[in-house]
């Protein structure tokens, strides 16, 4: 954060969001059905159970078997990125985690959020960033995205998580939830959806 005033911090912290604002993701290498669907979809409000489960699910004491979900995370790289003229560098020190509750083609829940750890928790602003959770068939043909809302706000070491609904997803595959700061692609996380 070394050459960037507090004063500039907290003018790029202000920054009102618009609908005419959007950016839309960019969706270069990854591979797209010709009949994808990309819906906007806001999200649900996350409960704090759900919001801690994110971070660390507890499923001691559940028979084997008895539940079809699983919860990863993956490291965000070192990167930087222009915001209301201030270029902004987020440190290593950051996870996209993201959980799927469900069994087989039912998803019961879906969530993804971001914190930091150590320095990168005060170091670290996520402007103009949206999550999106993306269904890809046995093929790795991505087929539906769900993008939730476009966060014109900055946050400091962490980003609101994204939770959607229960639904059935029509085929076999993986679901991923992706980070997209500025409209360009930051991380990643998948799991399989299988029988």
């Amino acid at each position: 954060m070394a050459g960037v005033s507090a004063a500039a911090l907290i003018a790029v912290g202000t920054s009102p969001a618009h609908a005419s604002d959007d950016i839309p993701s960019d969706y270069s290498g990854e591979v797209l059905a010709d009949d994808v669907v990309i819906e906007d979809v806001p999200g649900e409000e996350v409960t704090p159970e759900e919001e801690e489960e994110v971070k660390a699910p507890d499923y001691s004491g559940l028979p084997d078997g008895a539940l079809r979900s699983a919860t990863g995370s993956t490291a965000l790289g070192v990167f930087t990125y222009s915001h209301g003229g201030v270029t902004i560098k987020v440190p290593s020190g950051c996870f996209l985690t993201h959980s799927v509750k469900g069994s087989g083609k039912k998803v019961s829940s879906q969530l993804a959020g971001v914190d930091c750890v150590g320095p990168a928790a005060l170091g670290s602003r996520f402007c103009n960033a949206r999550l999106e959770f993306h269904y890809a068939d046995t093929a790795g043909k991505t087929y539906k995205i769900k993008r939730g809302p476009l966060r014109t706000k900055c946050y400091t070491g962490t980003f609101p998580t994204y939770k959607v609904g229960a639904h059935t997803l029509p085929k076999y595959g993986k679901a991923c939830a992706q980070l997209f700061i500025n409209g360009s692609r930051k991380a990643v996380q998948c799991h399989f959806i299988t029988k």
